[in-house]
């Protein structure tokens, strides 16, 4: 609560907030309850399905690419980079002519890009320039690692 300090004598020109403040913590507190007990009798809560473990893999489309970059950890040697589409690994002088054939027909197909950890960020955004100068224009990046063997021969 708010109190004058001081010899000054009459009514007091400040308004005191105390009470307005106690005020709105109260309002708040209720309308959060009311929100979640009509949240409840409504239905709004979701409820998850039920987890199955017998989750069937997904075959793979055998006309999806896969472009993934190893073994390139020395800046500026992009000849020592190991470019694999699929399964198939071709050089750094061969992608660009290689990236231009697969673009063909596939100029709205997702086209999944990967790079080891250990890559050199240099050379990996020097051979995405390629690819995309190629006419391979929908690159998807993976973020996580992929087996080889899920890759599609």
């Amino acid at each position: 609560m708010a109190m004058q300090v001081g010899d000054r004598k009459g009514p007091m020109a400040d308004i005191n907030v105390t009470p307005f403040i106690d005020v709105c913590l109260v309002l708040l507190i209720i309308f959060m309850v009311v929100v979640v007990v009509s949240m409840v009798q409504l239905g709004y809560l979701s409820k998850l399905p039920p987890r199955s473990d017998s989750v069937q893999p997904q075959t793979p489309d055998p006309n999806q690419l896969v472009i993934r970059i190893a073994g390139c950890a020395n800046q500026g040697q992009l000849s020592a980079c190991k470019i694999f589409i699929n399964r198939d690994e071709i050089s750094f002088n061969n992608l660009k002519t290689r990236c231009t054939q697969l673009a063909t027909g596939r100029s709205r197909q997702m086209i999944f890009f990967t790079a080891e950890d250990s890559a050199n960020y240099e050379n990996v955004i020097k051979i995405l320039d390629v690819i995309h100068e190629s006419g391979l224009q929908n690159l998807a990046i993976l973020t996580e690692q992929i087996s080889m063997d899920s890759l599609i021969q």
